[in-house]
């Protein structure tokens, strides 16, 4: 989905990034029309986009000490050290010695450090709202 510089994350493949944007616009007023029809049911809404694109914009803001945020810690090589013939699991693929440095594991998921920042940001805000624990906004 991306492809280019930190510096143009949002504007690489627009069309994407854009579906994205326009999508969870359309899904938090949905969800609101629905928390106002349900006051009794606690209905969330998760943002997953938002944070990865600051993560990707800003990541030493968040301990990534990577200096190419898209490249992924778990791979065969290439510019983003993602090859889709040389994937992580498979024999001779490597992982790098820190994940926790890096964003992307495997050019899918995460790496623990950046899904803990995500899972961080439903649990107490601002990437849920309301936060799923109670008490924080």
């Amino acid at each position: 989905m991306y492809h280019g510089s930190t510096k143009d994350i949002k504007v690489v493949l627009p069309e994407y990034n854009t579906i994205g944007f326009y999508h969870n616009i359309k899904l938090k007023e949905t969800v609101e029309q629905l928390q106002g029809a349900y006051p009794q049911a606690r209905i969330i809404y998760a943002d997953y986009y938002e944070p990865m694109i600051q993560l990707l914009q800003n990541p030493s803001k968040y301990g990534f000490t990577v200096t190419e945020p898209l490249r992924i810690c778990c791979g065969g090589g290439g510019p983003y050290n993602y090859n889709s013939s040389a994937t992580c699991g498979q024999p001779g693929v490597p992982a790098c010695s820190n994940p926790s440095t890096y964003i992307n594991w495997d050019g899918i998921h995460l790496t623990e450090a950046a899904y803990r920042i995500v899972a961080t940001g439903w649990m107490k805000g601002p990437y849920a709202h309301p936060p799923i624990l109670p008490g924080y906004n």
